[in-house]
This record gives structure tokens, C-alpha cells and sequence, in this order.
């Protein structure tokens, strides 16, 4: 498997048996058991036709007897099953955020999270934030011209009585310590500056002023290492 995002994901997974949610051709669960990262995996899909796929390179690989495949919505109907790992990747932070909420399982057995947002990486952190979950690291991943972060992230159950910072929210644990990270900081401080810019415009000056705020704060993080952030 070539893929540099989904590698990112499997370099998040802990040793044990894994949830693939949303697995498409099955290369993730694959590559989780293949590799030894994971001694089996649920591969489930919400759609008919990438399931077929993912049982056709299954058997082709030779795992059938450690990789079973579902039609499921998410994690219905998948409960705890001596699960370690729940891999959701590649879908919109909002999708993400309700599946974990449908599962309650992951709570109480504190499941290892991986996830990657492809869209609303905001509301996913803000999620998170709010319902216990800790965020305990992220994989920054540059993949063709986009530029993803990995969220791996457990329930604690702990709930911060402060607000998120916007910055947080846009930018997570990302540093700048490898070039995929100064890219990520890079392009969030601009979506951040460019939401302030929108407000400024529609005369929402307090709130511009919060987004200009929050952009500074994530390229500080790019000054700290010397970088031309400009």
C-alpha cells in the first residue's frame, strides 16, 4: 500500500484487532494485518459495491481467516468485540463526530481513535473537545495537493470547563516539525485569515478579529522553528 494517508492511519493503530469504518477496497485492513500492526480487522462499509471489492482483495491476500467484512452504517452493529483500534478515515468531520457518538462501547472500553477528516476538521475537534475525548497526538499527512492531519484520540471522560481555541480547533496538535506539518499550520493560518477576511466584509468586525487572532497564534508555531511563514 502506497497511500501516505492511510499509512499515517496505520501508523496510529495499537496492537489487537482493529474496526475499518467506511474501508472502500479493504487496503487499510489489509495492510493493518499484513503488516503484523494488528492480528485481525472488521473491514464494514455502508454501500454494497466497495464491499465486494474489499472481500475480493481479502481473499486475494490470502486473509479471509483474520479480515471479515459488514454492511453496517458506521459502527451500527458492531459492539465491543475485544476491539483495540477504530479507524474512520476519509470522510467529513461532522460524519465522523456522529458515528463515534452512536457507539457508546467506545467509551467504556476506551477503543484507540484514529480519524481523518477530510472536510470539518473544526467541528470533529470541537466534538471531542466537548464529549471527553482526548486528542493524544496527530500525523500531519501530505497527500497529491491536499494536506491531511490524523487525529488519534481516546475517551478519558474528561470535559474542559474553558472554550476551545480557535486555533485548536483549525490546527490541533500539529507542529512544525516535519514539512507536512509546516504545510498543514501553512494552509490553516490562511483558511483561518481568509474567514476573518469574509467577516470583515459582511461588517462582523469582533468576530473577523477572533479568526486573525486564532491565524497568528497557528503561524507562531511555524516562527518558533524559523520559518518564513509569509
Amino acid at each position: 500500500m502506497n497511500d501516505r494517508r492511510l499509512l499515517a492511519c496505520a501508523a496510529l493503530c495499537k496492537p489487537g484487532r482493529a474496526v475499518d469504518v467506511g474501508t472502500d477496497h479493504g487496503y487499510l485492513a489489509i495492510h493493518l494485518v499484513k503488516s503484523g500492526i494488528c492480528e485481525s480487522c472488521i473491514a464494514c462499509d455502508i454501500n454494497e459495491a466497495p464491499l465486494k471489492s474489499a472481500e475480493r482483495n481479502i481473499l486475494d491476500a490470502g486473509l479471509s481467516d483474520r479480515i471479515e467484512t459488514r454492511l453496517t452504517d458506521g459502527l451500527d452493529g458492531i459492539g465491543g468485540e475485544g476491539i483495540t483500534n477504530v479507524i474512520i478515515a476519509g470522510m467529513g468531520g461532522e460524519l465522523i463526530a456522529d458515528i463515534i457518538s452512536r457507539a457508546e462501547w467506545l467509551k467504556t472500553q476506551r477503543v484507540n481513535l484514529v480519524l481523518q477528516p477530510m472536510t470539518k476538521w473544526d467541528h470533529l475537534r470541537q466534538y471531542l473537545w466537548g464529549n471527553g475525548f482526548t486528542v493524544t497526538a496527530e500525523a500531519p499527512c501530505a497527500e497529491g495537493k491536499f494536506v491531511y492531519s490524523v487525529i488519534q484520540a481516546v475517551y478519558s471522560g474528561e470535559r474542559p470547563t474553558e472554550d476551545c481555541d480557535l486555533s485548536y480547533l483549525y490546527a490541533g496538535l500539529v507542529t512544525a516539525e516535519t514539512p507536512d506539518g509546516r504545510e498543514y499550520l501553512l494552509r490553516q493560518a490562511s483558511r483561518l485569515e481568509t474567514v476573518g477576511r469574509g467577516l470583515i466584509s459582511a461588517g462582523k468586525e469582533e468576530e473577523a478579529q477572533k479568526y486573525i487572532n486564532a491565524a497568528e497564534k497557528v503561524r507562531s508555531r511555524l516562527e518558533v522553528k524559523g520559518w518564513n511563514v509569509r
